[in-house]
């Protein structure tokens, strides 16, 4: 009898610390899971969305009060979902949270929390992974050449290849050179004489960096005077001109020789 009340008092005694065991570990709010640990890595790319429950499982009180809510600082984490607010949260009344993690640029790990901030038990948290490797560079490369020369009034097509974030390349005129030439899309006009400086960008995302600047410079000159043109030739003699001709020598010949004759020895 007595080994069997003492087997009966180690099992209440273990049930007893057992269940005092679990109400101080579920004292409060319950994620499924903890944490959420992001696998992808490549920069810009976006996660599935992931999903933690939150319930809140402790002996007492059977209302358990959340004074506030607060989402990741961090914006690589994303709160696509969610069913979790403050206010009271009843015993074994879940509400669902879902994440997605975009890797940024920077490389390496990203970490951050959604926490709920509890009346007497203080802030609670969902841990949130990720990583990055790194955004890549890119690069810009002019295509077309200026002309030479580039004269006053005239323009130039620009052209010029980027990496491979997809962004477009954008054209404008240094401030050094704003009196020498405008751009417009990609036509250069040059306005007056001196250096024009065309600036190219790229624009990055969250794969690529934004490319370095490049700049292509070039003379503008004068524009050519106008051509003074070339004096009209002496227009040939017709033929009436050349028998006229002929005829007055002849006759001037005529009279060189009467006279000649009449003048006394």
């Amino acid at each position: 009898m007595r080994i069997f009340i003492s087997w009966i008092t180690k099992s209440l005694i273990a049930v007893a610390a057992a269940l005092g065991l679990q109400a101080a570990q579920a004292q409060g709010l319950l994620f499924t899971p903890g944490s959420i640990n992001f696998s992808n890595t490549a920069a810009g790319s976006v996660s599935a969305a992931q999903s933690v429950t939150v319930e809140y499982q402790g002996p007492t009180p059977f209302i358990l009060n959340v004074s506030s809510v607060t989402p990741p600082a961090n914006s690589a984490f994303t709160v696509v979902d969610s069913s979790c607010a403050a206010g009271p949260y009843p015993q074994f009344t879940p509400c669902t949270i879902s994440f997605t993690f975009t890797a940024p640029a920077a490389a390496g790990p990203v970490t951050d929390a959604f926490r709920f901030e509890v009346d007497n038990l203080g802030t609670q948290s969902i841990t949130l992974n990720g990583s990055s490797d790194g955004a890549t560079p890119q690069s810009i490369t002019f295509s077309s050449t200026p002309p030479s020369p580039a004269p006053v009034g005239g323009s130039y097509d620009i052209a010029a290849t980027g990496g491979e974030s997809g962004e477009p390349v954008v054209f404008s005129i240094d401030p050094s050179a704003a009196a020498i030439c405008s751009v417009t899309g990609n036509t250069v006009s040059f306005l007056s004489v001196g250096t024009c400086v065309v600036n190219a960008n790229q624009a990055g995302n969250g794969a690529y960096f934004a490319a370095p600047q490049e700049q292509q410079s070039f003379a503008v000159t004068a524009a050519p005077t106008a051509n003074p043109g070339t004096p009209e030739p002496v227009p040939a003699l017709g033929a009436w001109a050349a028998v006229l001709l002929s005829s007055l020598v002849a006759v001037a010949m005529v009279l060189v020789q009467t006279r000649r004759r009449v003048q006394p020895a």
